[in-house]
């Protein structure tokens, strides 16, 4: 069967060079004050002036947001189409969260339906560069409020030459099965702003000027990070290779000319996704992402009775019921994934 994702392969050329650092760490003694190095590499990488290492994803988005001064009352557009995490930020810190429908074609947040979503509580917009494809930010800067980017799946991507979470404040997860993944979880915090920077870093270890957080990087995801950093403009080539060749066959989710898309998730559309499972069990391994869009979960559903618009999602529902992940990486078999999915095209919508 072809995997979804090939964690060992990936790190097939990168193991000894693991092992190293992973002795040196071990040797010397300092296991979590010292994620510098890494905070200015992956800085240099996106194109920002600062970074904040962190434990998670989620971490990043949650302490971005309080530095962003979001509060108790306040609301925050996003979307539903996403990992969770994204909605549980902004739950964190008290704001609600305000779902905005994604586009059709891109099955990115769709920015012409902002505007009708704002209002005196609206105090920021937070896009997610789902799959590695990009948000239009600058079409999103006119309506002036803060605008802080979930890249989580989207490291290596651009719009304009510029990498996203380099244009004010973007938050990243170094999840394992992330484009850039760690052996463990890990996340980070980019921002240009010299005083956000500080609180960000002062936020994540034991403030003193609140009651705190735990949320430090250790060193060893960090140097593991520093490895992998290296190659990860030509993991997203070969991807983008693959990707080229699946688009002549399934081409769901467009690209716009501006972006440049790292392909952390491809995804194609399928009518009766349980029996297209059953049908490809033991051939291809495949993912869904998301089955189930965050304003469907239980926690969120007690929201439709005081703001039942948030739920008027009908594209989100509609890519949710049929989306499907396939395999994407530099050492897959595209040509069988591509004959095995195109010998079961009466299920490609």
């Amino acid at each position: 069967m072809i995997p979804y994702y090939d964690l060992k392969s990936i790190h097939l050329g990168e193991i000894n060079s693991m092992k190293k650092v992973a002795s040196e760490v071990i040797e010397s003694g300092n296991y979590i004050f010292a994620t510098e190095k890494f905070e200015e590499e992956f800085a240099d990488f996106v194109g920002a002036r600062y970074c904040v290492g962190v434990n998670s994803g989620t971490s990043a988005l949650h302490l971005a947001l309080i530095s962003l001064g979001i509060k108790k009352g306040d609301e925050v557009i996003t979307v539903s189409h996403t990992f969770r995490a994204t909605v549980a930020a902004i739950n964190y810190v008290g704001a609600t969260p305000v779902f905005i429908d994604i586009d059709p074609e891109t099955f990115l947040l769709d920015v012409d339906l902002v505007e009708g979503k704002i209002t005196s509580k609206t105090k920021a917009i937070l896009p997610v560069h789902m799959y590695g494809n990009v948000v239009n930010i600058d079409a999103l800067k006119r309506f002036n409020l803060p605008i802080l980017e979930d890249c989580s799946q989207a490291h290596g991507s651009y719009h304009n030459n510029k990498h996203v979470g380099s244009s004010g404040i973007g938050t990243f997860s170094f999840y394992p099965g992330k484009g850039l993944g760690a052996l463990g979880d890990s996340g980070c915090i980019v921002v240009n702003d010299e005083g956000q920077y500080d609180e960000l870093k002062s936020l994540r270890s034991w403030d003193d000027k609140s009651i705190g957080f735990n949320y430090r990087m250790d060193n060893l995801q960090s140097e593991f990070l520093r490895i992998k950093l290296k190659n990860l403009k030509n993991i997203i080539s070969a991807k983008n290779i693959i990707a080229s060749k699946y688009n002549k066959y399934f081409k769901y989710s467009k690209t716009h000319i501006d972006n440049y898309n790292s392909y952390h998730i491809y995804p194609i559309l399928v009518k009766n996704r349980i029996k297209f499972f059953n049908e490809m069990r033991d051939k291809i391994e495949l993912k869904c992402h998301y089955e189930n869009p965050v304003h469907k979960q239980t926690p969120y559903r007690k929201l439709i009775f005081s703001k039942p618009n948030m739920f008027e999602l009908p594209v989100t529902e509609n890519i949710s019921s049929h989306q499907v992940s396939i395999p994407i990486y530099p050492t897959v078999n595209h040509n069988k994934v591509i004959d095995l999915i195109m010998n079961n095209k009466e299920y490609l919508l």
